[in-house]
This record gives structure tokens, C-alpha cells and sequence, in this order.
């Protein structure tokens, strides 16, 4: 378990504008942090809004992340700084090159934005090892990603003990499959930093389904 505050990040998760408008408008008003997640239909199945069907999150007092699933992500970076994301999720595969990663990292933190490196179910952890003291945290993907309303692989408990006992300080967070019943086993992993999708956004109350994650993940 870490000693790091824990935070709950809603996401936003959408393939059609009218989809994202109604989702990141009833999550706008319940959670400070929000995390919006954009696919290009190449890294993952699935094909999510375009970045020009945000709106400019600079007029707003939250603070967005972006999860990039999706090819090339280095020539995302200025465009997300502009539209007013503080932080950028980007994925890496089994055996990356480990300069590419530097770079993107290095640009991302360029741009004053927090950079995380996201790894799915099939990825090792120890593929981010080399990159813990240069990242700002680390995603661990317990599905595989482009899909909603999947369950949660067992080995992503491992990964978060493994990271976190190398690293006792960096962010380690956690996408996919967290419900009620094993919120709190995440945490005491060593994730500080949890992502919520259609648990919070499609409640009949939003607030009070943050809240009830809240009171779960600090019951260790």
C-alpha cells in the first residue's frame, strides 16, 4: 500500500460527439480531476471523438488528463497542451525502443504536462522500469483497452506490487474493471491513482458513486 493521497479519476469515454457532451457534462459538476480517453481505431478496436470535439478545457477550474490509445502519440502533445490538459497518458508495447520513449516523455514534460506511461495486460512491468524515475506514473491497463464494462485481469495486482516495490514514490494507476469489490484491494497493491468509467458516469447519482468509491478504497 502507499502513503500517497488517493484520488478517483472519472473517465470520459465516447465515440460519438453526443455521447461525450453528455457524459463530461454530468461529470464536470461531481469530480475535479477527469480523465478523457481518445482512440484512433489502429492501437485499439475502437474509435473514440476527434480532439476538435473537445472544448476548450481552459475555461474550466478541473484539471483533464488525456489516455491516448492510439498510434504516434508525439504528434498529439502541442494540440493537447493547447486544448488545456495538464496530463497525457501514452501507451508503450513489449520490447519498445526505449529512446522513443525518452522523447516522448521528454516532449510531454517539455510542454509543462505530467506524462504517464500506460501498459496493457499483455505488456510485463518491467517494461516501464527503466522510465520510473523519469516518469511522472505509470497506468496500469486491468483490461485490455477500447471497451467499457470489462472484468478486471487478476495479474494486474501483481504488476501494481511489483512497480510499487521498486518505486515507493511514483504515481501508480490503475484503468479498467475497478468496482466496489475490489477498489480496495487495488490500493493496497500501491495504487494511489484510480480510474472510474460507467460505475460514476452512468449512476443515477454521480456524486454519491464517487463518494461510495472514496469510502471503499481508504477502508485499508
Amino acid at each position: 500500500m502507499s502513503n500517497k493521497k488517493i484520488r478517483i479519476i472519472p473517465t470520459v469515454f465516447a465515440e460519438k460527439k453526443k455521447e461525450f457532451d453528455e457524459r463530461f457534462s454530468r461529470l464536470i459538476e461531481v469530480s475535479r480531476e477527469i480523465q478523457i480517453d481518445f482512440m484512433d481505431g489502429k492501437f485499439v478496436y475502437g474509435k473514440s471523438i476527434k480532439l476538435s470535439d473537445v472544448p476548450s478545457l481552459k475555461r474550466y477550474d478541473n484539471k483533464f488528463e488525456a489516455h491516448l490509445m492510439l498510434n504516434n502519440p508525439m504528434k498529439w502533445v502541442k494540440r493537447l497542451k493547447n486544448k488545456g490538459f495538464y496530463k497525457v497518458i501514452f501507451h508503450i508495447r513489449r520490447n519498445s525502443n526505449e529512446n522513443d520513449i525518452r522523447k516522448i516523455i521528454n516532449e510531454i514534460q517539455k510542454q509543462d504536462m505530467e506524462a504517464f506511461i500506460a501498459i496493457n495486460p499483455e505488456v510485463r512491468e518491467e517494461e516501464v522500469f527503466p522510465f520510473l524515475n523519469q516518469a511522472d506514473g505509470v497506468l496500469v491497463m486491468g483490461v485490455n483497452p477500447g471497451k467499457e464494462r470489462q472484468k478486471l485481469v487478476h495479474k494486474t495486482f501483481y504488476k501494481i506490487e511489483n512497480i510499487r516495490r521498486v518505486n515507493k514514490e511514483i504515481n501508480i494507476q490503475v484503468d479498467g474493471g475497478v468496482n466496489p469489490k475490489n477498489i480496495r484491494y487495488l490500493v493496497k497493491a500501491g495504487a494511489n491513482m484510480i480510474n472510474t468509467g460507467s460505475f460514476v458516469a452512468n449512476a443515477s447519482e454521480p456524486r454519491i458513486a464517487l463518494k461510495e468509491l472514496y469510502k471503499l478504497a481508504r477502508e485499508n
